[in-house]
């Protein structure tokens, strides 16, 4: 795992309190700092996601679902990557996500070690744009 010298969040949405317990401790074993929301609705409250350098959320939630709240946030963020980790294997639902430029698309049971490589290479992939995108 890559040494993470600027501050960085890893959003977490997830209706499961134990897949978000799960990951968050995953996270935090890999010196990863994370914010958990409930559902889609809390994470786009207003500075829900300020400072998040990447999301990872669930498809099938209770209202807002996964691909609504990736849409949204590529309107709001477009730099900020998307993971989708998911128990529900849907080849539709999986390449539209990929298609709308979802960074990763997990299915559970994850695999600790692919996912902490897939969170840090939306991190790197996170702070490459933020500088790539500076007009000077």
């Amino acid at each position: 795992m890559a040494n993470h010298p600027q501050h960085c969040i890893v959003a977490l949405v997830d209706d499961d309190a134990r897949v978000r317990e799960s990951l968050e401790h995953l996270l935090y074993s890999a010196g990863i700092e994370t914010r958990s929301f409930t559902s889609a609705e809390e994470a786009l409250e207003p500075g829900g996601l300020d400072s998040v350098c990447c999301l990872i959320t669930d498809v099938r939630m209770p209202g807002i679902d996964g691909c609504e709240l990736q849409r949204r946030v590529v309107a709001m963020l477009p730099a900020l990557p998307v993971i989708f980790v998911t128990a529900h294997y849907d080849d539709v639902v999986q390449r539209k996500a990929l298609a709308q430029g979802a960074f990763a698309f997990l299915f559970k049971p994850i695999d600790g070690e692919e996912f902490l490589e897939t969170v840090d290479g939306a991190m790197r992939w996170s702070r490459n744009k933020e500088v790539s995108d500076v007009d000077c």
